[in-house]
């Protein structure tokens, strides 16, 4: 029995903390031991157990396959400080299948959220996002009518599994140099529930992102969802103690690529059930 058992709170937790350095040591992907073998091994009873591998479950560490046991989840995707990464190049980064289904190519509305001014022709490029086949996310990308035309974006190169947006404004000479990013967690609503496979209850990151190429011309604005337990963001926080850090930290910013907020930005994963 480990040591952790003679620590303080709750023993369910307990067991969890000695579960994180086991799994530590099984690598991502591996089986972990069945609820009744850990149940024997720590001399508690098996809802106790149940509840420790739910806690590593809810902190992303293992996941569960119906039917076959549950697993050491692989590790969340990071992204460098400052480094701006599509879904795409994101997700095959960690050596992983990026791809998706096209749900909508379309003249699009206004409504107030969106940057574009006025009586800007607006086009809806929706889609659902997954990684090695499963739906992970969904981006409603809206571009100006004038932008597609620019760069002969069309139904038939949206609908492409392996489509990327941003690789797409590349090959035309548009490269997105920045993006600014908004994020907040909220209830799915059912449509989204069903695209992602979610619970009734389930919870979703929602992101806004607007991105510029480098002359500061907007070239599309985003609102995606997440699935929750493949998404958290991750930031550097610095404490400036008086005005002549500022400076000092300015300087930082400038080697790092980072701006003051210090964004690392996304994490994706872990992709398996």
């Amino acid at each position: 029995m480990s040591n952790t058992r003679a620590s303080l709170g709750p023993l369910y937790l307990r067991i969890a903390e000695g579960l994180k350095v086991r799994i530590s040591e099984l690598g991502p992907g591996a089986r972990i031991p069945s609820e009744p073998q850990l149940a024997k091994d720590w001399g508690v009873s098996r809802f106790t157990v149940a509840k420790a591998v739910e806690q590593l479950v809810d902190e992303g560490l293992v996941t569960r396959r119906q039917g076959s046991g549950s697993f050491v989840a692989e590790a969340p995707l990071r992204r460098a400080p400052g480094y701006l990464l599509s879904f795409t190049e994101a997700v095959e980064a960690a050596g992983h299948l990026a791809s998706h289904r096209l749900l909508a190519f379309e003249a699009a509305g206004r409504h107030d959220n969106l940057p574009y001014p006025s009586g800007t022709e607006l086009m809806l490029l929706d889609r659902l996002r997954l990684v090695d086949g499963r739906a992970v996310a969904r981006h409603r990308s809206w571009l100006s009518a004038d932008l597609v035309a620019e760069t002969g974006l069309s139904f038939d190169l949206a609908r492409q599994p392996s489509f990327s947006l941003y690789r797409h404004f590349e090959r035309q000479g548009l490269t997105v140099a920045s993006a600014t990013e908004r994020l907040f967690a909220c209830s799915a609503d059912e449509q989204d529930r069903t695209l992602l496979g979610l619970p009734d209850d389930g919870v979703v990151v929602s992101v806004t992102r607007h991105s510029f190429a480098a002359d500061g011309r907007l070239l599309d604005a985003v609102s995606a969802i997440y699935d929750a337990r493949r998404y958290s963001y991750e930031a550097r926080l610095v404490r400036q103690h008086h005005s002549g850090n500022h400076q000092k930290q300015e300087h930082h910013n400038e080697q790092t690529g980072s701006d003051q907020r210090g964004f690392l930005g996304p994490r994706l994963g872990p992709w398996s059930n």
